[in-house]
């Protein structure tokens, strides 16, 4: 009897009997009733599976964006606040270590390993490679998906990855800005103290230049 979960076919009731005809109608239709029932346990399993690991990656990503919201974060406390989130949205939390490689430098989990098979995600600026997200176990685990990880567990990591590369654009915009205003009132000084010296230079030019003509008709007195 094939055991089927949502039309697809995940298993067997295979049963044999030392008896001839011992299946009769009556008890084929008894034993499919209970790979019905088998599918049906089956699937509410994995949707309850499904649904728990949706819950652990949604409150991951919405504990990593109230960890960016905190502008009085610097940047290395927000990344290291970021890895150390990654875990708790994984399969198997306890035995998962994260790391974000950027610009050069690594941020990772505590007891951070190089494992593989591991799961990554690029950070970009552009069209240009910065770094990466990456998760793995510390133990090996049965493979399902993507080797032990989830289909979900890829999309956790590339969410993760767009949020990081968005945070990297969004403090580069702000000190190009911050850099722009500083120019700016440095010129604004530099336009204010010339306006002060034209000022200062016509004040002064009117007074000498009444000196220079009395001190020429002196000198015209005098010869």
């Amino acid at each position: 009897m094939p055991i089927e979960i949502e039309d697809s076919k995940d298993g067997l009731l295979h049963l044999k009997s030392k008896t001839q005809g011992f299946f009769t109608t009556s008890k084929a239709e008894f034993y499919d009733s209970i790979s019905h029932i088998l599918g049906v346990a089956l699937a509410h399993q994995r949707t309850q599976i499904d649904l728990r690991e949706r819950i652990k990656e949604l409150t991951c990503l919405y504990s990593i964006a109230q960890i960016v919201a905190q502008q009085e974060l610097s940047f290395t406390d927000i990344i290291v606040g970021i890895v150390n989130s990654l875990p708790a949205g994984c399969l198997y939390p306890d035995i998962a270590v994260a790391r974000i490689y950027l610009e050069g430098r690594s941020y990772s989990t505590a007891h951070f390993q190089e494992r593989d098979p591991s799961l990554k995600a690029d950070i970009m600026a552009g069209t240009v490679k910065i770094g990466f997200v990456e998760v793995a176990y510390l133990e090996n685990m049965p493979n399902i998906d993507e080797g032990p990880f989830l289909t979900e567990e890829r999309k956790l990591i590339n969410a993760v990855a767009r949020d990081v590369s968005d945070f990297v654009e969004r403090r580069r915009i702000g000190k190009e800005r911050s850099m722009l205003q500083k120019q700016l009132r440095h010129a604004d000084r530099l336009a204010t103290i010339g306006q002060l010296a034209a000022g200062v230079a016509h004040e002064l030019n009117e007074p000498l230049g009444n000196i220079l003509g009395f001190a020429q008709l002196v000198q015209k007195d005098s010869s």
